[in-house]
């Protein structure tokens, strides 16, 4: 019990440098900067939401990388799923790259997707998902993408 315990700890440290997967809607009428950098309202859909992670659209153009999270007005590092947030995006104009509505997925890296492709036990069903979600998308510029 207690070496099944301890390799499920060190299998969970090992998830800890990874991006895991995140998809996340940018509420309607909560835009609080246009840019430099944009904060705007999201919540938080599925997986979890930490600064530096880099967000796509669903076509897979890039949007950029989340600088820093407020919740409750407290700058926070991470997020779970079901969360209303504050998120600021530099490089980004709200109403040229990124409009109210828009649902944003998280940009995982080749690497990463190949190790939480093989750690997959620890992933929720809802994470799974939407990592078949980030590949298709990643697939239809490289059909080798991840493989």
């Amino acid at each position: 019990k207690f070496r099944e315990e301890k390799i499920k700890e060190l299998e969970e440290r090992q998830l800890e440098g990874i991006i895991k997967p995140c998809k996340l809607v940018f509420l309607r009428n909560y835009i609080f900067r246009q840019n430099n950098p944009a904060v705007v309202g999201a919540e938080i859909l599925e997986g979890h939401l930490k600064v530096g992670m880099k967000f796509m659209k669903k076509d897979g153009s890039l949007i950029g990388e989340v600088k820093s999270i407020q919740n409750e007005g407290k700058g926070v590092s991470e997020v779970e799923k079901g969360k209303q947030v504050a998120i600021s995006l530099p490089s980004v104009a709200v109403g040229k790259q990124i409009i109210e509505d828009d649902v944003f997925i998280s940009d995982i890296s080749e690497g990463d997707f190949r190790k939480l492709k093989k750690m997959k036990k620890l992933l929720s069903i809802e994470e799974i998902g939407l990592l078949k979600e980030i590949v298709e998308i990643k697939r239809k510029d490289n059909e080798l993408w991840g493989v």
